[in-house]
Formats: structure tokens, C-alpha cells, sequence
């Protein structure tokens, strides 16, 4: 996948918290591009069977004119079915819906807000799923693509590392994914951890093993724990695992070249046993989608055990 990075980044953040004096650099030195800034995740996944459960974010636009080049918002969806023992229902990225610049509303800090909702009836309707199918581990995603009045448009493959990574300022990854869980209790696969790498991998420069807090967020099954620099979220859905995509592994927001990205495995997914949360394996991917500082010639996937203390 062909990166492209943007010309804002150059000399932008001189911290990856100060919100203010990171708008005003936006605003006077952005010369090209756009972002989506992931202002607030309300909430992440679709529970199962719940027609009326849905994806919601709020998102700020940031363009060169200070949101005055925002045409609209074009929201894509696609459904992953991650059980394919009785045939792959897995349907392609259709467009859900566009969001037009009137719908956007003026934010604190005079760029435009707007907070997207995404139905998990409306999903199902739209890819004319058979509810009843969908299981527990299954996942959709949102995607996003900002449309100037130019005639240029900004989505997850024109970003850099240092965009697409909620770890630093912009945090526009364009893309989320959306679990289907069964809610579990909050304080299960939470609490003190030795984890250790099960798999074959070089682990060179990572810790193999140690001891790790896991907590539990405001949203069912998100869990977290700072495994690297920035705290590593995941998921459980169904019986599986699924780490956060674009995680930053090692926090070089100034210089997107050599920022390590995180996020799951395409094929090995880590599994639990939800009525026991004494052991549980996760695999994580350090360099996903390529972000390895290293133009994608060291990326590495790793299978973690997690034995709760």
C-alpha cells in the first residue's frame, strides 16, 4: 500500500498533548491535506442480536482553510464473518452513507464537529445480512473519506503513521473496526498478568516476558494495558481477541517515518475461554500494515500467553 505523508507534519507537534498550540501550528502551516480527528470514541462495537446497538465517534475536520474546504464525509462499511465453517458470508466495502459539511457543526476550536453513528441495523440492512448468522467474533468496519471542495479527497491510505495512530495529536485513522461481542462482566480478564511470547518470532527488542495490569474501560469487553508505549487496547469478542489497529508501539509522533505501528493478525487471533480468565493467548502484529520504521522490512507477529496472577 502505497504511504503518502502529509506536509503538515513537518515541525507540528511539540507535544502530543497540547491541544491548543497544535490547532494554532494546523491552522497556520498546514499546507495541503486533511484529517478526520478522532475527538471522542463513544462507543466501539455492536452486541449481538441488539438491532438498536451502534458504532459512535465523534470527528473534527482539519483542512488548510480551517475546515472551509470540507465538502462532505463519505462513510463506507464492510462485514468480515471470522467463523467460516458453515461457508464465508463476508460481504465487500459498500457506501453507507455521505455526511455533508451542513451537518457539521462549529467546535471549540472553530473547526468543524460532528458526531458519527453507525447503526447495527442500519449495517445489516445495507449488506442485506441474515441477522441470525452474524455470530459473536464477527466484525465490520468503518471507513472515511473526507471530500474537498477542490476535488481532493483524504482516507486511511493517505495518511501517515503519525496521523492514523490515536497515540499522537492528529489520531485520524479513517478506519474502525466494529466488533460483535456478547457483553462479559467488567472485571473478568482484568487485574495482574505474567505474560510471556509463545510463538517462534525473533522477539529481539521486545520483552518477552513480565508482569502487566490489565484493565477494563468505560465500554464492555475493552480491555487495556501498557505493553508498549502507548497502552495496548483490545478486544474480546466471541471467543477471540482482537488488539486495536494502528496502536504505536513506539510513540515517534514527530517523525511518522520511523514510527512502529500495532494491530491484529489477519489469520491468527488469539482465544479464550470466556468462563475461565486464568490464561488467554493474543496476537499482535508490531509494524502493522507496514508501519515498522523500516519501509515494511521488519514486520513482526507475536503470540502472547497471559497467566493471571
Amino acid at each position: 500500500m502505497k504511504k503518502i505523508y502529509f506536509i503538515i507534519l513537518v515541525g507540528i507537534l511539540t507535544t502530543c498533548s497540547d491541544d491548543e498550540k497544535a490547532i494554532e501550528v494546523v491552522t497556520e502551516e498546514i499546507e495541503r491535506g486533511a484529517v478526520l480527528r478522532n475527538i471522542t470514541r463513544i462507543q466501539n462495537n455492536f452486541e449481538a442480536g441488539d438491532l438498536t446497538s451502534a458504532f459512535a465517534v465523534e470527528i473534527e475536520e482539519q483542512d488548510e482553510e480551517d475546515g472551509a474546504l470540507l465538502d462532505f464525509v463519505r462513510v463506507y462499511t464492510k462485514y468480515i464473518d471470522r467463523d467460516v465453517s458453515n461457508g464465508n458470508d463476508t460481504s465487500p466495502e459498500i457506501i453507507l452513507k455521505d455526511i455533508e459539511a451542513s451537518s457539521f457543526t462549529t467546535g471549540p476550536v472553530g473547526l468543524p464537529r460532528h458526531t458519527l453513528n453507525v447503526s447495527y441495523e442500519e449495517t445489516v440492512t445495507s449488506h442485506n445480512l441474515d441477522l441470525n448468522a452474524i455470530q459473536p467474533g464477527d466484525q465490520f468496519e468503518v471507513r472515511l473519506e473526507v471530500f474537498l471542495t477542490d476535488g481532493r479527497s483524504y482516507s486511511n491510505d493517505s495518511g501517515s503513521a503519525s496521523i492514523l495512530t490515536d497515540f499522537c495529536f492528529f489520531k485520524s485513522p479513517y478506519r474502525y473496526v466494529i466488533n460483535v461481542i456478547e457483553p462479559i462482566p467488567d472485571a473478568d480478564f482484568t487485574g495482574t498478568y505474567f505474560y510471556e511470547i509463545i510463538s517462534d518470532q525473533d522477539d529481539t527488542g521486545v520483552n518477552a516476558e513480565g508482569f502487566i495490569t490489565i484493565n477494563s474501560t468505560s465500554m464492555s469487553n475493552v480491555r487495556y494495558m501498557p505493553l508498549y508505549t502507548d497502552a495496548l487496547e483490545f478486544t474480546i469478542a466471541g471467543t477471540s481477541i482482537y488488539p486495536k489497529i494502528y496502536g504505536s508501539y513506539n510513540g515517534f509522533c514527530r517523525d511518522s517515518t520511523f514510527h512502529i505501528l500495532t494491530g491484529p493478525s489477519d489469520t491468527s487471533f488469539g482465544q479464550v475461554n470466556l468462563i475461565d480468565d486464568t490464561v488467554f493467548d493474543m496476537t499482535i502484529v508490531i509494524g502493522y500494515e507496514g508501519w515498522d520504521g523500516q519501509l515494511g522490512n521488519n514486520v513482526r507477529e507475536f503470540t502472547y500467553r497471559f497467566t493471571k496472577q
